[in-house]
Formats: C-alpha cells, sequence, structure tokens
C-alpha cells in the first residue's frame, strides 16, 4: 500500500470515528431515561398542607415525615428521602404512628344555638 493511499484510509477511519461519535452523542439527548422505583414510590414529596399539620420526627439533624411509606426530609433546597427504613426511624413508626393536628373550627354539638344570639330574644327591635 502506497504512503498516500494509507493517508486517505486513516482519514476514511477518522471520519466515520467523529461522525458515528457524534451520532451517539446527540442520539442520547432525545432518549428519556426510566428508572425502576420500589412499589409504592411516588416522587411527590409531602404537601405543604401535611408538613404544617404532622409533627415531624427530628432523625440525623433533620425532620423527617412519614408520607407515602418513605421517610422523607429536606436537604437543603430540595427534599429528598431514605430508600431504607432507618432502624430508628421505624422503632419510631411502630411504636405510635405521627400525631397529626386539626385546624378545622369545631363544630356545634347538633341542637345548639348559634352564638351570638341572646337567649329568649328574636333579634328584632320594636
Amino acid at each position: 500500500m502506497s504512503r498516500i493511499d494509507r493517508k486517505g484510509m486513516l482519514r476514511r477511519i477518522a471520519c466515520e470515528f467523529i461522525v458515528g461519535l457524534a451520532l451517539v452523542a446527540t442520539a442520547g439527548c432525545g432518549v428519556g431515561v426510566e428508572a425502576d422505583y420500589p412499589a409504592g414510590y411516588s416522587a411527590d414529596y409531602p404537601p405543604d398542607a401535611y408538613i404544617a399539620t404532622t409533627e415531624p420526627v427530628y432523625f440525623e439533624g433533620h425532620a423527617a415525615y412519614w408520607y407515602g411509606g418513605f421517610w422523607y426530609y429536606r436537604d437543603g433546597g430540595r427534599w429528598s428521602h431514605y430508600d431504607r427504613e432507618p432502624a430508628a426511624l421505624y422503632q419510631r413508626r411502630a411504636q405510635a404512628p405521627p400525631t397529626r393536628r386539626v385546624y378545622e373550627p369545631a363544630r356545634p354539638a347538633s341542637g345548639s344555638r348559634p352564638v351570638g344570639r341572646p337567649s329568649g330574644r328574636s333579634g328584632v327591635h320594636r
């Protein structure tokens, strides 16, 4: 093989390699990546209403919340969860479920009068 043929062949191989590399690199841009998550996993984190009404369990310096089958905690500006339930959090959950508070106004018992109306008067002035 002559020197010119070798140069041409090397250029062609280099060019094919670069084009193939470019195709592989750009083909990955349009492909979605899916992961296998455990059963019951939701990409959601606890909603604000849940956080506002549930007493946290402090673990490893974080306020942790049992929600949707996972312990969630704030890590900087984002939510994280433990992939495997730590033994201490499992024991805490087994002892008692998280305490939830209710902030709805109490309803009057049936048969009681509405508040604000004087007893024995109709409220009409004559």
